[in-house]
């Protein structure tokens, strides 16, 4: 059900980069300038920034909200004219309702609006559309920044050496430098550039979902903040207990990667390659040595409380004085899948799943007064879509009759026929949902183990090894899939590989080469990553799941429905207490098959509740 290149010819797959739809081209092709294009201008704007100053370091909107803000430039490009100079000089009407376009319009719009708040720009001028290049750019497999962008789809490679030197400097001593004005009006140059040559290969609900995203970052969300004081103060007096039971401490920072090999070494155990909480092999590591060397359990438990508490503390630091926390959303954070990710030093995609010592990062995230949350998501959906690609239809009828997808998994995959799977046999439930989330994309025995492990599962590497051999032997329509997407690659050696998705976007797989195993980058000029059959599905399976989640909040979206943010195949509402607006209003949105995958499956699950919950 996947559009595969063909086996027998080898023709090159058009490039939807090259499709182009004539929107702002002339009608015979030419480069006649229309009324369309002359509307459409780039805008950017340059700021003051310093050390302990930056958007990195306080967020776009507490960057723009310090006293030390200072937008000393600002540049429109467009073919119909331009401008570069101080903001109080700009003439703001002749943008006024015009299309214009920034890359990274999340920074631009920031500063526009506090603009408009000193009462630099008139309170009446607005775009007609707002769009971002550098969403633009992500879509089409390019880098996000505005020099890669512009190198990789213009053939450009702008010098931003300039920028650099402008850190720390004030703006009074920039915005009549000649070297600054030409470069601040170049990057509106290129992202308009950008618009213009590519914006017709960007669907029109991909734009809408890129200005949502921003939306709804500038929106924000309500904290509730005694329980951030709370839990700063708990998680604090955690943390400095634990630091003093580090053999190292207070000579040196808790933190200190020195004192931490040095201790190891002194211990005469092995240094991890890494420390991370979420890493299995940290956690045996532990395992293994913790009891002998109880300083390994204290340092893992300061890690935990100093990760959780700095996520506290930014979200304290970066709270509205309306009680409301605004973030950032990437777009197309994964470039291959399209999924959203976390942006600005604050990941609204991966907030801690269990409570610390009673400590939620999740509930401090509230609904506004007089509002509450509906969080939603959909059920299983990787694989029911892997089952609907693979053509697994016995399995999919059995979940379009009702069956839970573990137990239909089970009677089909494991031979189950004795009823209710949860209820007569939990441990053949447990593992029938451990095949279903983690032998889909052709993992080995060792890392099913160890994320059987994660869920509940102990199992030797013995009985690892021959659930994956039977997983693969019951299921052969998935592993045909991991063969097909592979060979389909290698068919396009030395060449782009399109991979063609059912809703018919495309992931990209640049100079496919055959390097110790098939090599390939996802990323326009970027890094080289190794492909093999069961990581492409992965992708393929993925990239569609987010595609039909893209299309349930687009119709949550049009139900006028407000979309605080979203969590991978979750979606955070907020709607007024007496509204009509239900779970299942939400749910029912969510879950629709679309017209590009007849007979999919699609279920969600929701709740309503005052508070962000899983």
């Amino acid at each position: 059900m996947v559009c595969l290149s063909p086996p027998n010819a080898k023709p090159e797959p058009t490039d939807p980069d090259q499709m182009s739809l004539g929107l702002l081209a002339g009608a015979n092709g030419g480069s006649r300038t229309t009324a369309a294009q002359r509307r459409v201008y780039g805008f950017d704007t340059e700021t003051y920034y310093s050390k302990g100053y930056d958007v990195r370091s306080l967020g776009v909107d507490a960057y723009v909200a310090d006293p030390r803000f200072d937008c000393y430039l600002a540049s429109f490009w467009g073919p119909h004219g331009n401008f570069v100079g101080h903001p109080s000089e700009c003439p703001w009407e002749e943008f006024n309702d015009c299309v214009w376009i920034s890359h990274n319009a999340r920074f631009d719009r920031a500063v526009f609006f506090r603009m408009k708040e000193l009462g630099i720009v008139p309170a009446h001028i607005m775009p007609r559309e707002w769009h971002d290049s550098a969403a633009l750019a992500v879509y089409l497999q390019a880098p996000r920044n505005l020099a890669g962008a512009a190198e990789k789809l213009l053939g450009e490679k702008p010098n931003k050496a300039i920028r650099d030197a402008m850190k720390g400097m004030q703006g009074g001593l920039l915005c009549h430098d000649k070297a600054v004005l030409d470069y601040a009006l170049d990057d509106a140059r290129l992202a308009c550039e950008l618009w213009i040559s590519h914006c017709d290969k960007w669907p029109k609900k991909e734009r809408l979902l890129s200005q949502l995203t921003i939306e709804q970052g500038e929106y924000g969300v309500q904290l509730d903040q005694k329980r951030i004081r709370e839990g700063i103060e708990t998680l604090t007096q955690v943390r400095d207990d634990e630091a003093t039971n580090l053999p190292w401490f207070p000579r040196l920072k808790p933190s200190s990667p020195k004192a931490f090999a040095e201790a190891c070494q002194q211990a005469r155990i092995p240094i991890p390659n890494s420390t991370s909480e979420d890493d299995p092999q940290t956690q045996e590591w532990i395992e293994r040595y913790g009891e002998r060397y109880p300083w390994l359990k204290h340092m893992s438990e300061w890690r935990k409380a100093n990760r959780m508490l700095k996520v506290l503390e930014t979200m304290q630091s970066r709270c509205r004085r309306d009680g409301s926390l605004p973030f950032g959303l990437k777009y197309f954070g994964a470039i291959a899948t399209g999924r959203w990710a976390g942006d600005a030093g604050l990941n609204f995609q991966n907030f801690n799943r269990e409570a610390y010592y009673g400590v939620d990062p999740r509930k401090c995230l509230v609904a506004r007064p007089g509002h509450k949350l509906i969080i939603a998501d959909l059920s299983q959906i990787e694989p029911r879509v892997l089952a609907w690609i693979a053509g697994d239809y016995e399995l999919l009828d059995k979940i379009r009759n009702g069956l839970p997808i573990y137990q239909a998994h089970a009677e089909t995959s494991m031979g189950w026929n004795g009823g209710d799977l949860k209820t007569k046999n939990p441990n053949l439930y447990l593992l029938a949902k451990c095949r279903v989330i983690g032998l889909g994309y052709g993992a080995g025995c060792k890392t099913f183990q160890s994320l059987a492990k994660g869920y509940g599962l102990d199992m030797s590497i013995g009985d690892a090894k021959r659930t994956v051999d039977d997983f693969r032997k019951a299921n052969p329509k998935i592993v045909s899939l991991w063969q097909a997407v592979e060979d389909s690659m290698r068919y396009h050696l030395e060449s782009t590989y399109f991979m063609y998705l059912p809703s018919l976007r495309t992931i990209r797989y640049f100079d496919v080469r055959e390097d110790d195993g098939l090599t390939a980058a996802t990323e326009r000029g970027g890094r080289r990553l190794h492909w093999y059959g069961g990581k492409l599905t992965e992708n393929l399976v993925q990239g569609t799941a987010r595609d039909v989640f893209a299309e349930g909040l687009l119709r949550i979206h049009k139900a006028g429905i407000r979309i605080l943010w979203t969590v991978h195949d979750e979606v955070i509402c907020e709607v007024p207490e007496d509204s009509e607006i239900t779970v299942e209003t939400v749910t029912e949105l969510l879950a629709q098959t679309p017209a590009w995958m007849p007979g999919l499956p699609v279920a969600a699950e929701g709740i309503e509740a005052q508070a962000y919950t899983k």
